[in-house]
């Protein structure tokens, strides 16, 4: 090639790459100006109202940039930029497009002033999702987003899934507006527990579970139902924040109408945990946990857990039993201290195993409790339905390896301190032994002066324990009561003393065989005895032990002529009547005699009405009641 055609050939190579350069660089405006024609801002000029309000009308949320305005041009250049930047990513403008109505709103206006309680203590700038109503849903950072721009669609589909059930859900937790006193006593009354809405000022969780979790349907159905519930201001509330120990908020309380606690929580809790925690304080309210029925599992358990059994023996007709089982048994104290230490069953004594086991364990009055060892041995026991107070105090004696067994022991290898024969006769005397607690009560009074009798404490071991009328300890106290009715008072001492007297009266029916006989001989001598002693009241009490003689031995018809000469001689209580009556419709199946005794109580009933009548009935009357009484000893006859 010569040099004309290289410097031809040359220009044309030049002029190609010219043209390749232009081409170039015409595409790459080209494509930056369609790169800027494609994004579009996906915020509207709008109002918080207004945004809200097209929300509504296109089942869409509202997505708020709550920020600062920019100080600067050159501050705004980059707030647009770092919007344009995130709202240009397809994923973002699509979602943006599809579900939300968005909007800036300058938190340094009036308008941001106004919004500001709205996002509840979250802090801003900030990307805020919301429902029309106001309702927050959930936020992002513009600091965590430019790291990690997946989080806004996280955040932005869990606030839809949150929006949905909002609009799925139109009822709310009912608080009450009365005060805890009234709350109390309405529990009480309806035998219901109080659920409290512990919170406190700035407390975001707090509102949170009022937006989006007292107001779900199923949490507001489950608690209006079972519960009095009551919002009350912990921060206000100290007294009640040291009571119930509240170091967190929310906290939920529930207790129960003596205002003792049942079960508490704290902290934002979402829907079904929380449902959980209104499950949880209906069951701790239920008291005590008891196994019902079954001996051997508790047995076993007891083996198992190194622990004693606290079984309570009682019947279906026994009223203290029932009393004892709603309002001790349910106690939180109590619930918490037996649960914890004790293997709880219930045995009805009239059923199943409890029949076997009534006798097994000399069962013979009810409710009797029982604290029983993992060997089947009894160690301490109570009978009647005592107190929370009492039913705590011998439990921790049971618990402790105190009680009667240990104090039996004792006794039994000779240690007679005053203060081990005072409890061990204080168990004896609660286990309703009382032919044990006498014995014990006799054998230490006979180490003793009988002067030591003028003290206090030693006259009350007497009172309480010491019914044995032929005992030289009565007899003294019978020769001196003059001097014991200046001490303690003639009326106490003179009651203690009627009481042994009618005590020995009623030793005169023993069983021969399958038969329940009356000594008759033996009884007349007793009597003449009172009568020979000048014994106050001799006749009355020689009445009353035939009554109850009659009714051992189940002679009916002596009974209820008894009954009626005391009647007519008005020397019968309303309340003894009502007893006598009590006994001949449970055990008299005899129709002439029960329509007899029926009549002692159309005549009662009649005479209380009279004195209803005429302005002169007792506070307690018992019309009704002797009512019932002639009505039931009659149907059988009828």
């Amino acid at each position: 090639m010569h040099e004309g055609e290289l410097l031809k050939w040359l220009l044309m190579k030049i002029n190609k790459l010219f043209r390749i350069i232009g081409f170039a660089c015409l595409l790459l405006v080209l494509t930056v100006s369609v790169s800027a024609q494609k994004y579009k801002s996906v915020f509207k000029n709008l109002t918080w109202e207004q945004a809200a309000e097209l929300a509504q009308k296109e089942g869409k949320i509202v997505l708020v940039d709550a920020m600062r305005k920019a100080r600067t041009p050159e501050d705004q250049k980059k707030q647009d930029a770092t919007e344009r930047k995130l709202f240009s990513i397809p994923e973002i403008m699509n979602f943006c497009d599809q579900h939300v109505i968005a909007i800036h709103i300058d938190m340094g206006s009036e308008a941001g002033q106004a919004f500001a309680p709205k996002l509840m203590m979250n802090m801003y700038p900030t990307y805020g999702f919301f429902m029309p109503n106001g309702d927050i849903l959930g936020v992002v950072s513009p600091y965590l987003l430019a790291q990690k721009p997946e989080k806004f669609e996280e955040v932005g589909n869990k606030a839809l899934k949150d929006a949905e059930v909002k609009r799925n859900n139109n009822r709310s937790i009912q608080f009450e507006e009365i005060s805890l006193k009234d709350a109390m006593a309405k529990a009480k009354k309806e035998n219901r527990l109080i659920f409290i809405d512990a919170y406190t000022d700035y407390c975001q969780p707090c509102m949170l579970m009022v937006k989006n979790v007292f107001s779900l349907n199923k949490v507001a159905d489950f608690y209006n139902q079972n519960f009095i519930n009551l919002k009350m201001h912990f921060g206000k509330e100290k007294e009640l924040a040291e009571k119930y120990g509240t170091s967190g908020y929310p906290a939920f309380l529930f207790i129960n109408g003596d205002g003792k606690l049942v079960y508490m929580e704290s902290g934002y809790t979402e829907e079904d945990e929380f449902i959980g925690y209104g499950k949880m304080a209906l069951e701790k309210a239920k008291g005590i946990e008891f196994i019902e029925g079954d001996w051997n599992r508790a047995l076993e358990q007891a083996r198992q857990e190194n622990k004693l059994i606290f079984m309570d023996c009682y019947t279906s007709w026994c009223g203290p039993c029932k009393q004892l089982a709603k309002t001790v048994f349910t106690d939180p104290d109590a619930a918490n201290f037996f649960n914890e230490h004790f293997v709880n069953l219930k045995m009805d004594m009239e059923k199943g195993e409890g029949i076997n086991l009534k006798d097994r364990f000399e069962v013979k009055a009810y409710p009797t409790l029982l604290f029983i060892n993992g060997q089947g041995e009894v160690v301490h026991c109570l009978v009647g339905a005592p107190g929370l107070k009492e039913l705590m105090e011998q439990a921790q004696l049971a618990f402790d390896g105190k009680g009667l067994a240990y104090a039996d022991d004792e006794y039994q290898k000779g240690n007679r301190e005053p203060e081990l024969i005072q409890a061990y006769l204080t168990y004896l005397g609660n286990a309703s032994l009382d032919k044990e607690a006498e014995k014990v009560s006799l054998d230490y009074f006979a180490t003793l002066d009988k002067n030591n009798l003028k003290e206090r404490k030693y006259w009350d071991i007497f009172a309480k324990y010491v019914n044995d009328v032929d005992s030289d300890l009565f007899q003294y106290v019978y020769e001196h009561r003059d001097e014991f009715y200046s001490i303690y008072g003639e009326q106490d001492v003179k009651r203690k003393i009627q009481n042994v007297w009618g005590s020995g009266a009623n030793q005169f029916v023993h069983k021969e065989g399958d038969q329940m006989v009356l000594d008759k001989k033996g009884f007349k001598r007793y009597v003449k005895r009172m009568e020979k002693a000048k014994v106050d009241g001799w006749e009355d009490i020689a009445s009353g032990a035939e009554m109850m003689n009659a009714e051992k031995i189940g002679d009916w018809k002596t009974y209820i002529a008894l009954g009626t000469e005391r009647i007519k001689q008005n020397k019968v209580s309303d309340l003894l009547l009502y007893n006598w009556g009590l006994r001949v419709n449970k055990q008299c199946k005899d129709k002439e005699l029960r329509l007899l005794a029926a009549k002692w109580f159309d005549e009662a009933a009649a005479k209380a009405a009279k004195n209803e009548a005429e302005g002169k009935s007792n506070m307690m009357s018992y019309r009704t009641y002797f009512e019932k009484l002639a009505k039931d000893l009659k149907a059988d006859v009828q």
